[in-house]
């Protein structure tokens, strides 16, 4: 009972308080204008003080929300710049493959489309333009043995085919022996790769062979359709006294720069 007046007491000494400090303040007599003036003195510094510090830190809370906006904003063109540049690759990418693949088309145009499967390389050997692999296998009928082409020449032989991708042994491997024919001469011999480039080997003494003249797959042995182009007779190499020519071949192929090749299925 006791708390309860003394809080009563204090709460009408508040209420007193306020009403003799409004009277005070907005009293219309001349009375308490004095007062009023030399409170309003003290506490202007104050007021003003508290401005300046209203107005310098709401502009900053203000800068550094823009701040942050602009962050997020930039964040996000970032990211739509980043995907456009994906997107133009992408496009730039299936650009390129249809070039590719127009040209491909173009050399083979007399070719049975039936029996000629395209494969991307997904793979190559550690060895200087030896053999790659492609992401075609015995599911797409192809077979070990069959020609490998690129823009309508000669570019390797399958030599071990699995389910869903096989080996093409490329014709710049040394162990690679390919039958070949020249057009012009007819000279017949063995096409073989190496650090020393594409060179015919075995031609006949015999053969007066041109310079520049096709060299062609002869179809020997049954593996490799004849008439496929390998390149052009650039030099004979062979010295003198052997007893057989050798003769250096340029092919137009660029093996560094192979992405698609072609098979022709020896089987339908």
């Amino acid at each position: 009972m006791r708390k309860k007046n003394v809080i009563n007491r204090w709460r009408l000494v508040i209420i007193i308080l306020v009403i003799a400090f409004l009277g005070l303040f907005f009293s219309p007599t001349g009375f308490t204008r004095p007062v009023r003036n030399t409170t309003w003195q003290i506490l202007q510094p104050i007021g003003k003080g508290l401005r300046l510090s209203v107005g310098r830190i709401f502009p900053f809370t203000r800068d550094v929300f823009q701040f942050g906006r602009i962050i997020r904003q930039n964040s996000s063109l970032i990211n739509e710049n980043l995907n456009l540049q994906s997107q133009l690759a992408t496009m730039m990418e299936m650009q390129y493959e249809n070039e590719i693949l127009k040209k491909e088309l173009g050399f083979m145009k007399n070719t049975d489309s039936r029996k000629v499967i395209p494969g991307a390389i997904i793979g190559q050997s550690s060895g200087y333009l030896r053999s790659v692999t492609i992401d075609k296998g015995t599911e797409d009928g192809l077979s070990v043995g069959d020609a490998v082409i690129s823009q309508g020449v000669l570019a390797g032989v399958l030599t071990e085919t699995r389910k869903n991708n096989s080996d093409v042994t490329l014709i710049t491997d040394f162990n690679s022996l390919v039958p070949v024919v020249l057009q012009d001469s007819r000279g017949t011999g063995l096409l073989r790769g190496g650090l020393q480039g594409l060179v015919v080997e075995e031609i006949p003494l015999n053969i007066a062979i041109k310079n520049g003249e096709n060299v062609v797959t002869s179809g020997l042995g049954g593996q490799i359709p004849a008439g496929i182009l390998v390149g052009k007779s650039t030099e004979i190499i062979s010295k003198e006294g052997e007893i057989f020519q050798k003769l250096a071949v340029l092919s137009p192929i660029d093996f560094s720069q192979l992405e698609v090749l072609f098979v022709i299925k020896k089987n339908e």
